[in-house]
């Protein structure tokens, strides 16, 4: 419903820059796509300045090389899938696949080196399977990733511990052991993170889907009674402060004749093309909704009770003229008016319904406007 258009994640929909028109699956997509480029570009700064420091020290390896080429190979082509827009997924598999394949050999290396060394690559290989293991968990289904980070951690562990028990030095191992102990526990950590994301994802979709069948007419798909009330409540609002607004109210005429001759079957479809009509003829601020019945409405924010009319009037010609696959010409009358100073939605309401009845009273198939000049008719609470 345009009037009640909002993202169940508002954090989410207040970032700077990300477009609001998008779905919260959408915005999320997006905000995972900015996350990954800044992760990207930082990482590429540090892949570079290991390199350096690399390249000026005498027992630095080929392999190590290798795998410093693996990755900033790999940091540049996610960048470039990422620039054209392409799907997150495979590009998020391959990082998970180049970081495994880096911190495994990253371990083997321990075998080699001074002491210093090995314990800066057992400590920021470590900080690898924690970083990976939070990419799995983006690119893959929790359980999925779950059972990929216990794999590649065990795998990582036994290839270290191998690494280091050609060693002569104990505190090597000592050292890995305990970041073995404290990696594994950010590891659950972060399996409960992402279990709690997928479940907070779950529930916050269900809520949504039946948030919008509660304020959706099942049969036409447009917003039903109780959600226009909110349209109607924003349009008088934005009256107040010195906006204009109209609501029309429309009945299909003798809809019950329909029914009987057709069946209900054929009356159902003569709703559901009305509904593709007014949505059709409005724009994407306005509401279209299901007042009840046969009768519908259009709740109009910035349109005036002459625009208004004029709307109304090429919807009537439009039904006339236009007739339906299984019943033929299908016409409706049509109730125009807009809001005056103390209106509340009863008032307004009120007042579109009685130009409805002055049109069905009149010989139906006509549009009538109930002006500010009038008498209020008598008031019914909404239901």
């Amino acid at each position: 419903m345009a009037a009640q258009r909002g993202h169940p994640e508002p954090w989410i929909a207040a970032v700077p820059g990300l477009p609001q028109e998008f779905t919260p699956p959408q915005l999320r997509e997006q905000l995972r796509r900015r996350i990954y480029v800044a992760a990207l570009w930082l990482g590429l700064v540090v892949l570079a300045l290991l390199w350096l420091v690399g390249s000026t020290r005498p027992q630095s390896t080929g392999l190590q090389a290798s795998v410093n080429a693996l990755l900033m190979g790999t940091c540049v082509l996610a960048l470039w899938w990422l620039r054209t827009d392409r799907p997150l997924q495979p590009i998020e598999r391959t990082l998970y696949a180049a970081n495994t394949v880096a911190a495994l050999v990253q371990f083997s290396l321990t075998r080699t080196g001074t002491v210093s060394d090995a314990a800066l690559l057992i400590a920021s290989t470590h900080l690898l399977l924690i970083a990976n293991a939070i990419v799995g968990y983006l690119a893959f289904r929790v359980r999925e990733g779950a059972l990929f980070s216990l794999g590649s951690y065990a795998l990582a562990v036994a290839i270290c511990t191998w690494g280091l028990s050609t060693r002569p030095d104990s505190g090597l191992m000592l050292t890995a052991v305990r970041l073995h102990v404290s990696v594994a526990t950010l590891l659950l950590l972060v399996y409960a993170l992402a279990w709690y994301r997928s479940s907070y994802l779950k529930i916050s979709v269900e809520h949504e889907l039946l948030a919008r069948q509660a304020l959706t007419d099942p049969l036409t798909g447009l917003p039903n009674r109780h959600a226009t009330y909110a349209a109607i409540e924003q349009l008088l609002a934005q009256f107040r402060q010195g906006q204009p607004g109209s609501v029309i109210l429309l009945d299909v005429d003798h809809f019950k004749a329909v029914n009987d001759t057709y069946g209900h079957p054929a009356g159902d479809r003569v709703l559901i093309s009305l509904a593709d009509t007014l949505r059709a003829h409005v724009d994407a601020a306005h509401t279209p909704g299901r007042w009840g019945g046969e009768e519908f409405i259009l709740v109009l924010p910035g349109v005036d009770v002459a625009q208004a009319t004029g709307l109304a009037e090429r919807l009537r010609t439009h039904l006339h003229t236009t007739p339906h696959p299984d019943v033929g010409t299908v016409t409706a009358s049509f109730g125009v008016t807009a809001p005056v100073p103390g209106d509340d939605l009863a008032r307004l309401t009120a007042r579109a319904d009685q130009a409805l009845y002055r049109a069905k009273s009149a010989g139906r198939n006509r549009v009538e406007i109930h002006h500010a000049s009038e008498p209020l008719p008598a008031l019914e609470a909404p239901g």
